[in-house]
């Protein structure tokens, strides 16, 4: 979801005259701040007589510490338990029976609800969410049964997943242990054990404001009917004092680690290596837009460097890919994951990735395959624009995490403007041992 600003506006800059890239029309969008510090986006969109709405919070797992692990999340399914006028559950009814549909997440950096209804149901949906904004009641009999529901989300996504369990541990080592980042958005288990009532409603009473929150609004509608709503329902509630939000400018200690996982339930092998990188806020921030085009050329498609060299042609691998997000409001990763064929092991597999790193490092990238992955990035933002998801998603992540509809905007044109030296600085930047964990995950007969 937020591996980077992947939809926005600009006319592709002058290139050389090999270069035929795409050019991504400017998305209609309007932007305003409320009295009270609430910024508010509307992406109008006439295709259906439907909207979205999606209010984040900045705030996230990052921003918990030691011993409270998981009480973002925790508190997202608190959302769900009713105010002072609607009892529990009664917010997602309403949205039920009115043929809309609801949810919510929780990152790392920011917390979101999101409803789409039809158009006619804005005002209602508008004033439940400014309602549950100020007016939260957490109470032990709701909390007590839904601590049970928080649990056994996680141990379907992460305990019952080897997987993941492997990711958090690569996490942790990356990010450094009881950092922000290299604690799981979940939680700890005995962490979500010890939340008390009087946790959950001390962290909302902090963070849940006008002042940091950003609400988009995406659909048949418009900015003036955008604001007289907005004004009516969140325009009253009271702005609070807001902490400034910090993350650590290094990553974890005693870099390169390797982290291995054998469990019994593994039938095929995965190998994976990430690298601390800077994102659009932290490190050298230069490199974020050629670090994107760098994933896509190593290995954003069937067609890059890693699965022709590992899949197509040495066939080691069943898979390879490549992944970088920059929307992070400090470091970020850089990865590659592979899964061994039938019949050759995850040594082979490590071995030619780095044969293909080298190449890259030693003899840079190719203008035409810059180009490749600049049009695939910048056919995703074309996309991206027919969706009622990704443009809200897009625009509050920017927001709540250091960035402007100034920024969103201009995505495409940056994009378009890396150059292959540009590519390969940012390779020579991130591709180094001392900001590297490699993790296999494997059968429990171990790796090979």
């Amino acid at each position: 979801m937020l591996g980077g600003l992947v939809a926005g506006a600009g006319i592709a800059v002058g290139r050389p005259s090999f270069a035929t890239l795409l050019t991504v029309a400017r998305r209609p969008a309007e932007t305003f701040t409320l009295g009270n510090g609430l910024q508010v986006i509307v992406l109008p969109s006439r295709r259906a007589p439907i909207v979205t709405q999606v209010l984040i919070y900045k705030v996230g797992g990052a921003d918990e510490v030691v011993g409270r692990t998981g009480i973002a999340h925790f508190l997202e399914h608190m959302m769900f338990k009713g105010t002072a006028t609607l009892g529990p559950g009664e917010f997602s009814k309403i949205i039920a029976r009115n043929g809309g549909r609801e949810n919510a997440f929780t990152d790392f950096d920011i917390t979101g609800y999101h409803q789409t209804i039809a158009a006619d149901r804005l005002e209602m949906v508008m004033r439940m969410e400014a309602d549950r904004m100020a007016n939260l009641r957490v109470v032990e009999k709701e909390l007590t049964p839904e601590r049970q529901v928080v649990l056994e989300e996680r141990r379907m996504r992460t305990e019952n997943v080897p997987s993941s369990l492997l990711d958090e541990a690569v996490r942790e080592q990356l990010f450094g242990r009881n950092k922000p980042y290299g604690m799981p958005v979940s939680g700890y288990v005995d962490d979500v054990k010890r939340l008390g009532a009087g946790d959950l409603a001390a962290f909302y009473k902090k963070h849940y404001a006008p002042n940091n929150a950003v609400l988009i609004v995406a659909g048949d509608t418009d900015p003036d009917a955008v604001r007289k709503l907005a004004e009516r329902y969140y325009g009253p509630l009271a702005k609070k004092p807001i902490e400034a939000r910090r993350r650590p400018s290094s990553g974890g200690t005693d870099l390169p680690q390797r982290v291995i996982r054998a469990d019994a339930r593994v039938v095929e092998a995965r190998w994976g290596r990430d690298y601390l990188a800077p994102s659009y806020r932290v490190g050298e921030t230069r490199h974020a837009y050629a670090l994107s085009v760098l994933a896509r050329l190593m290995g954003g498609s069937e067609t890059s460097r890693l699965w022709r060299a590992l899949v197509s042609d040495r066939k080691v691998a069943l898979s390879a890919s490549a992944d970088y997000g920059a929307s992070s409001l400090g470091l970020t990763s850089f990865g590659f994951d592979a899964h061994p064929a039938r019949g050759r092991t995850v040594t082979e597999v490590e071995r030619a990735v780095a044969d293909q790193t080298k190449k890259l490092l030693d003899d840079g990238v190719t203008a035409e395959e810059v180009e490749r992955a600049q049009n695939r990035l910048l056919a995703q933002a074309i996309y991206a624009q027919d969706s009622l998801s990704s443009g809200p998603r897009i625009y509050g992540a920017a927001l709540s995490t250091g960035g402007t509809v100034a920024d969103v905007d201009d995505w495409p044109r940056r994009i378009a403007a890396v150059t292959p030296s540009d590519v390969l600085a940012a390779a020579r930047h991130v591709f180094r041992d001392d900001g590297a964990v490699t993790s296999v995950l494997t059968p429990v007969e171990g790796a090979k």
